[in-house]
């Protein structure tokens, strides 16, 4: 089974990292970026990669030196547009595609392929995790009216896996009902046209690094592991 990956990355982010967007910022000394595209890079599976990121980083991504990273786009103004670019940007032939948080670097080589044999099988998949605290749903003025059965609800991670075909068909739909600029997921899309997607048990170390919280966490686990 061979795949191909698209990686956005070209939100601002700046809030976490002053004037640098989070996904440049060091982990280990090297940008958290570079640990995520480094992970996908080394898998037998994966053959191409494309990455969507602020034009300003250009020149450093492209110093990295990732080998299967074919395709460098420049990201829109938000991250469904940026990711709808860079599928476009994948061969016509492409036959499974992951996509990615480029600051979820603790992805496993475990998890991709079991994202990657779920697509395979189902058309649609993603990592997940369950959610472990109380939810409340709350009203415009901050009044609990529901409970959700916690047992019910999990929290989407990535990869999200799909066939070629079925996310294109789900973005151009997007594209023609003009919501890509509020879509904050994957997934979504595709249930938007009626498509099931597959859980794909994840645990809650495959982080995504969006505070300063979330950065000492990150850190901790890279010494860890």
């Amino acid at each position: 089974m061979k795949i191909n990956v698209v990686i956005p990355a070209s939100g601002a982010g700046v809030r976490l990292g002053g004037d640098i967007p989070k996904q440049f910022l060091l982990l280990g000394g090297e940008p958290i970026l570079k640990h995520t595209l480094s992970i996908f890079n080394a898998l037998e599976i994966v053959e191409e990669i494309a990455v969507a990121i602020p034009k300003k980083y250009l020149k450093e991504v492209q110093d990295y030196k990732i080998s299967k990273l074919r395709h460098v786009i420049i990201g829109k103004e938000t991250r469904a547009e940026s990711v709808y670019a860079a599928l476009k940007a994948l061969p016509a032939d492409t036959e499974i595609v992951l996509i990615h948080d480029g600051i979820r670097p603790f992805v496993t080589q475990e998890i991709i392929e079991n994202v990657a044999t779920a697509t395979k099988e189902h058309g649609a998949a993603i990592a997940c995790s369950p959610v472990t605290d109380t939810i409340k749903q709350v009203d415009a003025s901050g009044n609990i009216i529901n409970t959700p059965d916690r047992n019910s609800l999990y929290q989407a991670q990535t990869p999200q896996g799909f066939t070629y075909n079925l996310i294109m068909n789900a973005y151009n739909e997007a594209e023609r009902a003009g919501i890509l600029k509020t879509v904050t997921d994957d997934s979504a899309l595709a249930e938007r046209i009626g498509i099931l997607v597959k859980t794909v048990p994840s645990p809650q170390v495959n982080i995504k690094i969006t505070t300063e919280s979330d950065l000492k966490i990150a850190n901790y686990l890279l010494k860890r592991s």
